[in-house]
C-alpha cells in the first residue's frame, strides 16, 4: 500500500491541485512562492495531530469571491445545502493503491467502500468546512446584494473571527468510483491509516558565539522518549532501561550523601520563634530525569587530539545538518516501530535538505535516502518493514538533476483561469508525464545533460540557450550596455536568469521541456550558412542554406531551408508561445551578415577592427578572416572582460530586449481586500477596541 497521489483544494496557492506520488522519493521543485512550503503545511495540519484551525486568509483567493456568492444566496433566502455548496471549503483528498489479492488492508480497510472488485483504489477525503447547523449564525448581520471593496472588508473581518470557532475538519471514506458514496469516519481512523513526519528547513544550526548550541541532544532526548515505550523494540528498551537505571543509582546517592550536606544549610524553622512553626522540619530532594538530562545537560561531542572533545557546535554546518537529519530519520522510525497501532503510511516531508552541503553532498543525499530507509529496517531485530514515502522539496538543481523526472513534480504560479487578474495559483507538472512523449533518446540526452551540467530550468523566471561560451560570456556585457542605454526599460539584470550551453545542434532537444515548464527563452544560436545542403561552411552571401538544426526545427515548413528566406523573418516569425530565436542578421539593411557570433561581432564593429570592405560581400570576407584568426575562446575573454568598448550585434540587443521585457505580476487585489480586513481586525485587537 502506499499514497499515489493528493489533491488539495482552496488552501493559499493550492486552490486546485493534484500531486501523483512516488511510491519512494518525490521531489518538489520550483520557484520561490510557487507553493512549495503550502503543501507541507496543509499535511502537517490536516494529517498531523491536534484540531486543525485554519484563518480566512488560508484560503486560496480564487476562493474569496466563493464567501460573497454564498453570502448573496443566503441573503437571497437560499436554503442552507444551495449556500454550503457556494461557501469554500479547504479540501485534501489522499488516495491510496493497494493490492487486492492482499487479504489484510490493515488500517486501510474503513476507507475501501467501493464494490467494483477491479478497484484497488482508496481515497481518504478531509474537509474543512462550515459546521452542520452553522449557515445562519455564520451569515448573521452581514450585508445582502452586491459588495464595493468597503464592504467587503467589512464582511472579511467578521468573517475572520467566525472561520475558526464554525468551521470543523470532517473525514469520509470516498468511493473512487462513485463520488455521491461516501461515508464519515474517525480522527483515529486516518491517524492509524496515514502518520506524517516533517523536517523543516530551519532547522536551529546555524553558528553560534555566545552560547553552544545543542539541538543534536535534543533529538537524543527525543530517542530515549520512544525507546522508553512499551512498544519498543526490544534493544532499544534495554538501553533505555539501563539508562533509567544509572540514574536510579546516581538518585540514591544524591539523596543520601548530598541531601545530608544541603540540610546543614538550611535553618531549623522554630528558630523563628513563630507559633506552630516549631514542629515542622525542611529536607531537599534531588529528581533527576533522564529526559532532561539528556536534553539540557548532555552534549554532542566530536572527538579531538589529546583527548580534548569538541562541542557540537565546533563542526561545520553541513555536517551538523546532515547528522540532524539521519538522527531524526532514525527518530522517525523508532516512533513508528514503538506504536502499538503503527500508521499503514508514514509520509515524510524534509525541506531543503541542500543547506550547508556542497553539491556533492548534496547528490550523494538525495540517491542514498531510499537506501537509508532500507539499512534502518534491516538493522532492526524483526526486520519489520517501514511504509515510508518521503516527499523532499529542494531549491538545489544538484539534487534536482541528480532524481530523474520521473520523481521530479514542478511547482508554477499562474493566474487563475476566469478569476480577476492578480489571482494566483500553483499548477503541478509531473516530468514523467510531460516527457513521456519525447523519444528516448532524447530523453536520456535531456537525463544525461542536466546530471552533468549545472542547470537552474527548474528555479529560473527565464532562461537563455546558447551556442557555447562566447555567448555565455559576451551576453551579461550585452545586457549591461543595453540597460545602460535604456535605464527606462525593464531590465534583466534584476531577475532571475538561468543561462545553458546547448550548442546549435542539441538546442532543438529542450524546446518540449521548456514548453512544459512554462519558462520564457531565448534561444540564441548561429545562421551556419553553408554551401549546399551537408556542403561546407561559407560566408551568407555565398550560402544556399544552413547547417543549423535549430533552425531547421524551428521553421519546418520552409524545407529545404533556403538562406535567403532567413533574412526576410520578422519578430513574429521568430516567436512561439514563450520562446524566441535569436540568429544573425544585418546591422542595416542589404548591409553585411555574420555567419557565427565572431563574424557578427566584427560587422557590428566595423571601424573598431579596421574593416575596409567595399561592399556588403567584400565586409563579411573580411570580417570572416578576422574572425578566424582568434581562437574562440581568447575572443570571447578578450571583448567580455579585457576590452568591453564595443557595439553589440544586433540580433542579441534584439533578444534580449524581448526576454527582458517585463513579466510583472499584477496585484493580487481579491487577497488585498482580505489582508486589508486582517490588518483592521488585528489593529482593533491591540488597542482593545
Amino acid at each position: 500500500m502506499h499514497i499515489s497521489q493528493v489533491r488539495i483544494k482552496n488552501f493559499r496557492l493550492l486552490a486546485d491541485v493534484t500531486l501523483a506520488l512516488d511510491p519512494k522519493t518525490t521531489l518538489i521543485v520550483g520557484r520561490n512562492n510557487s507553493g512549495k512550503t503550502s503543501l507541507s503545511e496543509i499535511m502537517r495540519r490536516l494529517l498531523g495531530e491536534g484540531t486543525p484551525i485554519f484563518q480566512i486568509e488560508d484560503f486560496s483567493s480564487a476562493s474569496y469571491d466563493g464567501f460573497c456568492a454564498s453570502l448573496r444566496a443566503h441573503g437571497d433566502g437560499a436554503g442552507d445545502q444551495a449556500v454550503r455548496a457556494l461557501l469554500p471549503s479547504i479540501e485534501l483528498d489522499v488516495h491510496f493503491e493497494y493490492d487486492a489479492a492482499d487479504p489484510e488492508l490493515g488500517p486501510l480497510s474503513p476507507f475501501v467502500i467501493d464494490l467494483d472488485p477491479a478497484c484497488t483504489t482508496a481515497i481518504a477525503a478531509i474537509r474543512y468546512e462550515l459546521k452542520d447547523g452553522a449557515v445562519a449564525a455564520f451569515f448573521a448581520d452581514q450585508p445582502a446584494g452586491e459588495l464595493d471593496d468597503a464592504a467587503r472588508i467589512a464582511v472579511f473581518k467578521v468573517l475572520r473571527e467566525r472561520v475558526p470557532k464554525m468551521f470543523t475538519a470532517k473525514i469520509w471514506a470516498q468511493d473512487p468510483t462513485d463520488p455521491a458514496n461516501r461515508r464519515e469516519l474517525t480522527n483515529a481512523a486516518l491517524r492509524h491509516l496515514v502518520k506524517p513526519g516533517f523536517i523543516n528547513a530551519q532547522r536551529g544550526l546555524d553558528d553560534v558565539t555566545s552560547r553552544e548550541s545543542d539541538v543534536l541532544a535534543k533529538v537524543l532526548e527525543n530517542l530515549f522518549s520512544t525507546a522508553s515505550s512499551d512498544q519498543a523494540d526490544h534493544g532499544d528498551k534495554l538501553v533505555a532501561d539501563a539508562l533509567g537505571a544509572a540514574v536510579q543509582d546516581i538518585q540514591q546517592q544524591i539523596d543520601a550523601n548530598v541531601g545530608s550536606e544541603l540540610k546543614k544549610l538550611m535553618p531549623t524553622l522554630q528558630s523563628f520563634g513563630y507559633p506552630g512553626l516549631g514542629g515542622q522540619e525542611l529536607h531537599t530532594e534531588t529528581t533527576l530525569d533522564v529526559r532532561r538530562l539528556l536534553s539540557n545537560f548532555t552534549r554532542v561531542r566530536y572527538a579531538g587530539n589529546s583527548g580534548v572533545s569538541l562541542p557540537e557546535s565546533y563542526n561545520g554546518l553541513g555536517i551538523r545538518n546532515l547528522i540532524f537529519i539521519l538522527l531524526q530519520l532514525v527518530g522517525f522510525y523508532k516512533s513508528f516501530r514503538a506504536d502499538s497501532t503503527a500508521a499503514g503510511v508514514h509520509l515524510i516531508f524534509i525541506e531543503e535538505p541542500e543547506a550547508h552541503l556542497h553539491p556533492q553532498m548534496q547528490e550523494v543525499f538525495i540517491r542514498q535516502l531510499a537506501k537509508i530507509a532500507q539499512q534502518l529496517v534491516q538493522g532492526a531485530e524483526d526486520g519489520i518493514p517501514w511504509p515510508v514515502q518521503f516527499v523532499v522539496s529542494t531549491h538545489s538543481s544538484h539534487v534536482a538533476n541528480e532524481a530523474g523526472f520521473e520523481a521530479i513534480r514542478y511547482f508554477l504560479s499562474v493566474d487563475t483561469p476566469g478569476a480577476a487578474p492578480g489571482v494566483r495559483m500553483t499548477r503541478v507538472k509531473d516530468l514523467s508525464k510531460g516527457m513521456a512523449d519525447k523519444p528516448a533518446p532524447d530523453r536520456q540526452f535531456l537525463h544525461k545533460y542536466l546530471t552533468l551540467t549545472r542547470c537552474d530550468l527548474f528555479f529560473a523566471d527565464k532562461a537563455i540557450l546558447v551556442e557555447g561560451l562566447g555567448e555565455r560570456m559576451i551576453l551579461p556585457v550585452v545586457v549591461s550596455k543595453l540597460e545602460a542605454m535604456e535605464p527606462e526599460a525593464p531590465k534583466l539584470s534584476s531577475q532571475f536568469i538561468t543561462t545553458l550551453e546547448v550548442g546549435g545542434a542539441y538546442a532543438h532537444i529542450f524546446v518540449d521541456l521548456l514548453d512544459f515548464l512554462e519558462l520564457r527563452t531565448l534561444i540564441v544560436t548561429d545562421l551556419d550558412a553553408v554551401v549546399a545542403a551537408g556542403g561546407t561552411a561559407c560566408a551568407v552571401h555565398q550560402g544556399v542554406t544552413t547547417s543549423n538544426v535549430c533552425l531547421k526545427s524551428w521553421f519546418a515548413g520552409d524545407a529545404p531551408y533556403p538562406l535567403a528566406g532567413f533574412a526576410g523573418k520578422t519578430d513574429v516569425d521568430k516567436i512561439k508561445g514563450l520562446k524566441r530565436l535569436a540568429y544573425q542578421c544585418p546591422e542595416a539593411a542589404n548591409g553585411p551578415c555574420g555567419r557565427t557570433l565572431e563574424d557578427a561581432f566584427i560587422l557590428a564593429n566595423g571601424e573598431k577592427f579596421g574593416l575596409v570592405g567595399a561592399d556588403a560581400p567584400a565586409r563579411e570576407l573580411e570580417a570572416r578572416t578576422l574572425a578566424g584568426g582568434y581562437k574562440k575562446s581568447d575572443f570571447a575573454i578578450e571583448f567580455s572582460i579585457a576590452d568591453t568598448n564595443w557595439t553589440a550585434p544586433r540580433y542579441l540587443v534584439e533578444g534580449i530586449r524581448w526576454l527582458a521585457a517585463s513579466d510583472a505580476i499584477v496585484p493580487d487585489q481579491a487577497l488585498a481586500v482580505v489582508m486589508a480586513a486582517v490588518d483592521e481586525a488585528t489593529a482593533e485587537e491591540q488597542t482593545g477596541a
